[in-house]
């Protein structure tokens, strides 16, 4: 597949409006000539309205991003 490779790494640090519990998620956005390279490009862009939350805790659906940082992965990983 031609689009497996990943343009950029971002960890981000997740609250969940109703039980208020952190949690941090990893995304790893697709190369591509519109795909965000830098936290506030992610913030602004389509591919992270597009994901989905769900609370590990409560399964609630709604959440609040409260950190976003660029992470750099290793090629083999």
């Amino acid at each position: 597949m031609a689009n497996d490779r990943i343009g950029a790494h971002f960890k981000l640090k997740v609250r969940c409006f109703n039980c208020r519990v952190d949690t941090v998620h990893r995304l790893a956005v697709p190369a591509a000539e519109d795909a965000p390279e830098c936290v506030d490009d992610l913030l602004e862009s389509q591919f992270l309205r597009d994901q989905r939350f769900q609370c590990k805790a409560c399964e609630a659906p709604i959440g609040v991003i409260v950190a976003a940082v660029e992470v750099k992965e290793p090629a083999d990983a």
